[in-house]
């Protein structure tokens, strides 16, 4: 017979280590996917040999989610089997939950998380900062150094590559993406904290304004983000893929909603047809969604000197984000756009401060 009341004080005393943290469907299905196949590898330990930081925080959040996830709901299950008399049941899930607590409770020892009220500067150094791994660059691999490896006009022969296709099904999908900084999530109809979005409105408001509309979809419940955000551009100027978005909506009476069924199903054919435009990349080198959204930011900043136009246009609550995407140096300056426009003005720091101060420095014309 197992020792019921003592595995529910290991379980309870495991489940105290990790603080309950409230997540979006998405994060909570990406956790749960991750922290499955740390379990079908037999390897719990987020921390392994030659891992980026930005994988082993992911790893260690889906370990803590997990857990807490399953010890909760195989004690809970175990009372109420108990509770209710049912003994055969509550061993079941006895035994469930001491194999979960024999495998966990090592790693979590290890690996317990700060408590919720410790300020980011007073958490000791990570064990991953304490170990071999720490030489590597943090996000050597992201998007946004993807852009290093390509070609100045790659995103136009993705373009043309997917308008010599024929009948290409995300044409108009990809037509967004070179115009709007879009999250790919941001296509797909649902949820936003400002209601239901059926994806992104394109409207043309007149010959020379082409208008795309978005809710962003990343606002942890609404505190983040921009809510609306609305890019105006001249179709003429813009280039091919405005002009295209301009005759689709002349075509349907002005206004089209672009949206998509399948985040997965536009990245694999995003994939294939970039292979295709830029075979000379060979498979190292993926173009995605947010590749492209690297590049429209990194040319933004470019065009408008980074600060609250790129924040705006991103979806972004504060102009510092901007950082962490593709580097100026791998912008190109796009004529074109009108205005940009958000529901809730960015919070502008240093990167809007610097540009207003380098303007004030600059020389006037004449001078």
């Amino acid at each position: 017979m197992i020792d019921i009341d003592d595995l529910i004080r290991k379980a309870n005393g495991l489940i105290d280590l990790i603080p309950l943290r409230e997540v979006s469907d998405g994060t909570a299905a990406a956790y749960r996917k991750t922290l499955l196949r740390m379990l079908n590898s037999g390897r719990l330990d987020p921390l392994q040999d030659g891992m980026a930081l930005d994988t082993y925080y992911h790893r260690r959040a889906a370990l803590h989610f997990g857990a807490r996830l399953f010890l909760t709901g195989a004690r809970d299950q175990c009372l109420a089997a108990a509770a209710n008399g049912d003994h055969a049941t509550a061993e079941r899930w006895a035994r469930k939950l001491r194999r979960a607590i024999e495998r966990l409770e090592p790693i979590l020892l290890l690996e317990a998380p700060a408590a919720e009220d410790t300020l980011p500067w007073e958490r000791p150094a990570s064990r991953w900062h304490q170990s071999s791994n720490s030489n590597r660059q943090r996000g050597q691999n992201s998007k946004a150094n993807v852009l290093a490896y390509l070609p100045k006009d790659w995103d136009t022969r993705v373009w043309k590559q997917a308008a010599a296709q024929g009948v290409w099904p995300y044409l108009d999908t990809l037509a967004v993406h070179l115009i709007v900084p879009l999250r790919p999530e941001e296509l797909v109809p649902g949820p936003r904290p400002i209601g239901w979005s059926p994806g992104v409105l394109v409207e043309l408001r007149s010959v020379n304004r082409l208008v795309v509309t978005f809710a962003p979809a990343k606002s942890h419940n609404g505190l983040y983000g921009t809510g609306l955000t609305e890019i105006c551009v001249d179709p003429v100027i813009f280039g091919d893929a405005a002009q295209y978005l301009a005759a689709r909506c002349r075509a349907s009476g002005g206004r089209i909603v672009v949206s998509t069924k399948s985040k997965n199903a536009f990245r694999k054919a995003l994939a294939k047809l970039g292979s295709k435009a830029l075979p000379e990349l060979g498979a190292g080198v993926q173009i995605t969604a947010y590749v492209f959204r690297h590049q429209v930011i990194a040319d933004m900043k470019k065009t408008f000197g980074g600060g609250e136009e790129v924040a705006a246009a991103a979806g972004q609550g504060t102009d510092r984000t901007q950082s962490h995407y593709a580097d100026i140096k791998y912008g190109r300056t796009r004529k074109g756009y009108i205005s940009i426009k958000a529901a809730r003005r960015p919070r502008c720091g240093n990167v809007e401060r610097g540009r207003q101060l380098s303007r004030a420095k600059a020389p006037r014309a004449g001078k």
